[in-house]
């Protein structure tokens, strides 16, 4: 199978393991058209401090059948055109993020490499459409895909497929499809598995009411995570706003994420620097049981452990016994090294 690399670069940023976590705000069709509330959700992508501002791009009669006539009525006004979406991309470059979209159809893939995206994001829509995935890999960018629906069987297919044309630098986000996801079906631990089946970076697609999940995602490893924003509320016929974040929470919720990456830390277990007074404190060191004459030979009864920890640790005991004291030590005084003879 192709070696995926486990990082990569997406724009400016690096993905994967020892790199930060890498938020893309998922506006989708949250600007129904609007070309001004399409700003707004920039806007707040960019005050968020999200790495990634992201769109969708489709043409409602090249993906959606006549018999899915409601989809169409649906989803026809909450479209954007080319010229749109190159000043979208013109204010998120001078707002320092990233521009990337979904090209949900064949004839929306041209405008991807017009617009000389960073990455190619694939929905989860894409289970079982090796063609299509193939057509985007071939624009020989990183691909980040969602895996809402997903079997393993699935999983295999779509990293094959991105292997059949040369695709080294691949992502998978753990997805579930439903607006809102339950929490006892959001199911995190598919990110393990993810890990196991496939060498790149592994993330979490957001789709719970709350910001609740996407923490738990970064505490268990996401070195993606994709969320979805909103400006408008209670809007009919439409569930992403059901899923988003909005103007009131979105900057909270990207500042937790990166508390969470501190918290999560380096994974080494080994002493943290703020730990130092308290190495003092809250060890112990050998200390006289009573008072010990110049000259006297250390023996197992002559010292216990107690508390601060500034001298010789507990652990080294047997590597003091019958050594020699080179002056008189007091009761409860540390024993030091240069004690000893």
């Amino acid at each position: 199978m192709q070696h995926f690399h486990h990082s990569f670069q997406i724009g400016a940023r690096s993905i994967g393991e020892s790199h930060p976590v890498f938020i893309i705000a998922e506006a989708g069709v949250s600007h129904f058209g609007d070309m001004e509330l399409a700003r707004q959700l920039v806007e707040l992508a960019a005050v968020a401090k999200a790495d990634a501002f992201k769109t969708q791009f489709f043409d409602v009669d090249a993906l959606i059948a006549k018999s899915g006539a409601e989809w169409r009525d649906r989803l026809r006004p909450r479209n954007l055109t080319l010229k749109q979406a190159r000043e979208l991309k013109t204010m998120c470059e001078k707002l320092g993020m990233e521009f990337m979209a979904t090209a949900h159809d064949e004839t929306r893939v041209p405008w991807l490499e017009e617009l000389d995206v960073p990455a190619v994001k694939v929905g989860s829509g894409e289970r079982n459409n090796p063609t299509f995935l193939k057509r985007l890999a071939s624009l020989k960018k990183p691909m980040i895909v969602s895996t809402g629906m997903y079997r393993e069987q699935d999983v295999m297919e779509t990293i094959e497929a991105c292997a059949a044309v040369g695709c080294d630098r691949l992502a998978l986000l753990h997805c579930v499809t439903s607006y809102p996801t339950p929490v006892n079906e959001v199911n995190l631990k598919a990110m393990d598995r993810l890990r196991e089946m496939f060498a790149g970076p592994v993330g979490y697609s957001d789709h719970t009411s709350d910001g609740m999940a996407v923490l738990a995602a970064v505490a268990r490893g996401a070195r993606l995570i994709e969320k979805h924003i909103t400006i408008l509320r209670d809007v009919p016929n439409a569930q992403d706003w059901k899923v988003s974040a909005g103007p009131e929470n979105f900057a909270g919720l990207v500042s937790d994420i990166r508390r969470v990456e501190a918290l999560v830390g380096h994974g080494r277990k080994e002493p943290a620097s703020c730990e130092a007074a308290g190495r003092k404190w809250a060890l112990k060191s050998l200390v006289a049981v009573r008072d010990l004459p110049r000259g006297h030979v250390l023996g197992a009864a002559d010292l216990i452990a107690k508390r601060p920890g500034d001298g010789i640790p507990p652990n080294q005991l047997e590597h003091v016994l019958g050594r020699v004291l080179n002056c008189s030590l007091a009761a409860d005084e540390p024993l030091m090294l240069e004690h000893l003879v």
